[in-house]
């Protein structure tokens, strides 16, 4: 399952929402350009093929800094029969734009982007409850952010919510302004979770020559 279901809506969508970009919103069209880069995609594909090998399907899902959050949505939908996502992103710009590349899975109210701060806010959007416990916790981006313990002792470890499957992703290159919490190796970024059980550690060289870490834990 090493790969994305373009079916022809979402190859249709996809450049719809392009061609919206660059016509209402050009001064965001090249970071929207990045997000379909051959390293973004690389990195999404790794989640999907390793994850699979540790569960194959899941309800309810949270992903932390999804970003537009098109190909991820794409693959957890299609690839692993997920019900509910929320990308929970504090950029505005994001989280609208992320509902033209989502417009079916919005429309059919399996995709809601939030741009509640997890580490701020006590509680969770609303929208989880009526599918149950969360199942998957996604963070594609922990350089961007501060360590996710802060985030499971907020949201999951001390409430009667249990700790879902979680998936980290970091890298060790920290020559960008944005990237505040780089991490040396996968060993450091489970540390930095604070994850007691550990299914997946991994480092993937990407095209762009940065190194990608990943675990995968509770």
């Amino acid at each position: 399952m090493n790969y994305i279901k373009y079916t022809p809506y979402n190859s249709n969508n996809w450049m719809r929402s392009l061609i919206y970009v660059h016509k209402e919103k050009p001064y965001l069209f090249q970071r929207v350009i990045d997000s379909f880069t051959e390293s973004q995609i690389e990195s999404k594909l790794w989640l999907n093929e390793e994850l699979n090998k540790i569960q194959s399907e899941f309800n309810n899902v949270v992903v932390l800094g999804g970003w537009y959050c098109h190909v991820l949505t794409n693959i957890l939908i299609e690839n692993f029969n997920v019900n509910f996502i929320c990308n929970y992103d504090i950029d505005v710009d994001s989280k609208h734009l992320s509902y033209k590349f989502n417009k079916k899975y919005k429309d059919e109210e399996k995709y809601f982007c939030s741009n509640r701060n997890l580490f701020v806010v006590d509680n969770l959007e609303g929208r989880h409850k009526p599918h149950g416990n969360i199942d998957l916790f996604i963070n594609p981006s922990c350089e961007h952010m501060f360590y996710m313990k802060e985030i499971f002792k907020k949201h999951f470890d001390d409430c009667d919510r249990p700790r879902p499957l979680c998936v980290l992703q970091s890298t060790d290159k920290d020559d960008y302004d944005d990237h505040i919490n780089c991490v040396k190796d996968p060993y450091e970024l489970s540390d930095q979770a604070g994850l007691v059980e550990t299914y997946y550690t991994g480092t993937k060289k990407l095209s762009n020559g940065m190194n990608r870490f990943m675990v995968i834990g509770r």
